[in-house]
């Protein structure tokens, strides 16, 4: 049965961890808040609203459990004698309903060494490997074969698609 589950991650990682969690098939929720800040004229992105924490929704006796424990990012979960404790569905509502809109990473639909070919930009129709995730706001790596050398590029989730596939579905979870 799944459960709601506190990760710590590592420092200023929260993002990042949420992302790969998501790609691994994991639910996850980040909240966040706008910043206080002085008047700026500038748009200011989003923070955690628990710095340092992601929610994680888990089944303990399945693989998700070992998959989301060792995802990069994360440094352990909260709870006693190694386990990690639950926490009630209704909490996590609550946040949701008090927390406002809040963004949270993309689900990618890629995995490390899948092949995709690029739809925009320079390296429009080029094929390419998918090497995995930059950022939870869509950033993503990709090797190129260029004149006989594997070059890592950095590129938007969005600039992608599966090769042979038609453009695939992004979801942005909130």
């Amino acid at each position: 049965m799944q459960s709601w589950y506190v990760a710590r991650t590592k420092p200023r990682r929260e993002v990042a961890a949420a992302a790969t969690l998501a790609q691994r098939g994991v639910e996850v929720y980040l909240p966040s808040v706008s910043p206080r800040r002085r008047a700026s004229t500038r748009a200011t992105p989003r923070e955690p609203l628990f710095p340092g924490y992601v929610f994680a929704r888990l089944d303990l006796s399945t693989e998700s459990w070992l998959v989301a424990r060792s995802a990069h990012g994360i440094a352990y979960f909260l709870g006693c004698d190694g386990f990690p404790s639950a926490l009630p569905d209704e909490l996590i509502e609550t946040i949701r309903l008090r927390s406002g809109v809040d963004a949270q990473p993309r689900v990618i639909p890629f995995r490390q060494g899948e092949s995709v070919v690029i739809r925009h930009g320079p390296f429009a129709g080029i094929e390419a490997v998918f090497d995995g995730c930059l950022s939870g706001r869509g950033r993503v790596r990709v090797l190129l074969e260029i004149v006989q050398r594997t070059v890592p590029v950095a590129l938007d989730v969005d600039q992608l698609e599966k090769l042979g596939a038609s453009p695939p579905m992004l979801l942005v979870a909130g």
